[in-house]
C-alpha cells in the first residue's frame, strides 16, 4: 500500500511475545477491518530485551496484511505500544535511531504500570515522554493510554507532568473466536488450569503456592498450556498429576474449553497491567479465580482469593456450582461487551474528540513525595548502569 499519510500508525519492538503482542496485533488488525489506513513500524530497541530474544513471528506477519504501510513518514495519529521500550536509555542503546513518523496526535499505550510490586520504579513516564519528543523532530506532547484502571492510578502518580487521556485504552478482542462448546461444571470431576509462560512474575513466588493455586485431586484435574516443565521442577513442585502442554500444542480457545475454572495468581512482585489470559477466559464461559491484585480490571466479574484458600473454593463451587455459573456468563457477557474489537473505531472517535488532561481526579496509587523518592532512585540506578558499564 502506498498513503501519503496514514490515519494510524503502531509503533513497538517486534521481540514482545505476549500481551504486548497480542494487543498490538488486535489493535492493527481492528483499524484494518474499519478500513482505516495503517501504518506498522518496528523498532529494536536496548537493553529490555536478551541478545536471545528474537523477532516474534506473529507480529511480523503484520507488515504482509493487505492494506499495511511499512514505516510510514507521516500519520495522524501514532499509538506507541508499552513505555518500556522507549526509556530514553533504551532509545539510547538501540543498534539504529528510532524513526518515527510525524503526527498529529501521539500516544503511549501502557501496557505495563510504572510501579513494580515492590514499589520501585520500573520506568520513569516523564522522561520517557521527553525523549520521544526529540525523536519525532517536532512538538508534540506525548499523551498517555493506560490499558487499565490499575495503570491509570500509577500514572496518575506523575500528574501535572504528564498527560492522561481520559479513557483507558484496553486490549481488544476478535470475540467470534472466543465461544464456548461445552456446559462447565456438569459433573464432580472438575478441570482446572491457566495458560501463560513459566516466567516467575507470571507464578506465585513459592512452591507451596503454585501447587495450592492449582490442586491436583481425585476429582480434581491440572492443566497448563504454556509453561515448560522444567520450570516447575527446579522448584521441587510435583506435576506428575498435570497435564502440561507445551506452547502452541493446542489453540487457546480449544485449551480454555476443556476447562471447567481457571486459576491465576501471580508474583507478589507483579502488578498485571490488564491479564489478557483472563479477559478471554472469561470470554470463555471460565469462573475465574484470581489474585486480588486484578481486581481494579475485572471487578465483580471474578473470586479473589490468596493461593491457599483455592482449594476450598473448588470444594464450594463443585458443592453448589449454579451461582458462579451465573456470574461467569454475567463476566463473559461484561468482557464481550468491554473488550470487543468492533469497540475499538469508536473507541478512538472518542480519542480524538478529548483534549487528555494533566490533572485527573481519582486515586493515585502513591503519594507526591514517595514518587519523588522512588523517581530519584530510579535514576541513581541507571546512572549507576552507565558508569559500570
Amino acid at each position: 500500500m502506498t498513503a501519503s499519510v496514514c490515519d494510524v500508525t503502531l509503533v513497538t519492538d517486534p521481540r514482545f511475545s505476549g500481551g504486548t503482542a497480542q494487543a498490538f496485533a488486535s489493535d492493527v488488525r481492528a483499524f484494518l477491518g474499519a478500513g482505516m489506513r495503517v501504518g506498522v513500524h518496528f523498532h529494536h530497541s536496548g537493553q529490555f530485551f536478551q541478545d536471545s530474544d528474537t523477532d516474534n513471528r506473529d507480529l511480523i506477519a503484520l507488515l504482509a496484511l493487505d492494506g499495511i504501510e511499512i514505516s510510514p513518514s507521516r500519520t495522524q495519529t501514532l499509538f506507541l505500544h508499552n513505555p518500556q521500550v522507549f526509556g530514553a536509555a533504551q532509545i539510547a542503546a538501540s543498534e539504529r535511531p528510532l524513526r518515527l513518523p510525524k503526527c498529529e496526535r501521539l500516544f503511549m499505550v501502557a501496557h505495563h504500570p510504572p510501579f513494580l510490586g515492590n514499589g520501585a520504579l520500573c520506568y520513569d513516564p516523564v522522561s520517557t515522554g521527553r525523549a520521544l519528543g526529540r525523536c519525532i523532530g517536532h512538538a508534540r506532547r506525548m499523551e498517555w493510554l493506560p490499558v487499565s484502571g490499575l495503570v491509570r492510578a500509577q500514572l496518575r502518580s506523575f500528574q501535572p507532568l504528564i498527560a492522561l487521556a481520559p479513557e483507558d485504552w484496553p486490549n481488544c478482542f476478535d470475540i467470534t473466536r472466543w465461544v464456548p462448546s461445552r456446559t462447565r461444571l456438569s459433573g464432580p470431576d472438575i478441570v482446572i488450569g491457566r495458560h501463560g509462560r513459566a516466567h516467575p512474575d507470571k507464578w506465585p513466588d513459592t512452591p507451596a503456592q503454585i501447587a495450592a493455586s492449582l490442586p491436583a485431586g481425585p476429582h480434581t484435574q491440572v492443566q497448563v498450556l504454556g509453561a515448560d516443565p522444567e520450570f516447575f521442577t527446579a522448584r521441587g513442585i510435583d506435576t506428575s498429576d498435570w497435564v502440561l502442554l507445551p506452547f502452541g500444542a493446542i489453540d487457546p480457545v480449544k485449551f480454555l474449553d476443556q476447562l471447567d475454572l481457571f486459576s491465576y495468581f501471580h508474583s507478589s512482585g507483579l502488578r498485571e497491567a490488564f491479564g489478557r489470559t483472563v479477559a478471554e477466559a472469561m470470554m470463555m464461559g471460565l469462573p475465574c479465580l484470581l489474585d486480588q491484585h486484578l481486581r481494579p480490571t475485572f471487578g465483580a466479574n471474578a473470586t479473589y482469593a490468596r493461593p491457599d484458600e483455592v482449594p476450598a473454593m473448588i470444594e464450594r463451587i463443585r458443592s453448589d456450582p449454579a451461582p458462579h455459573l451465573d456470574r461467569a456468563a454475567q463476566a463473559a457477557a461484561w468482557c464481550r461487551a468491554q473488550f470487543s474489537s468492533t469497540q475499538v473505531v469508536a473507541r478512538y472517535t472518542r480519542l480524538m474528540a478529548a483534549a487528555s488532561l494533566r490533572f485527573e481526579r481519582g486515586d493515585r496509587s502513591s503519594p507526591p513525595g514517595v514518587t519523588l523518592k522512588k523517581w530519584v532512585g530510579f535514576h541513581r540506578r541507571a546512572r549507576s548502569t552507565r558508569i559500570a558499564t
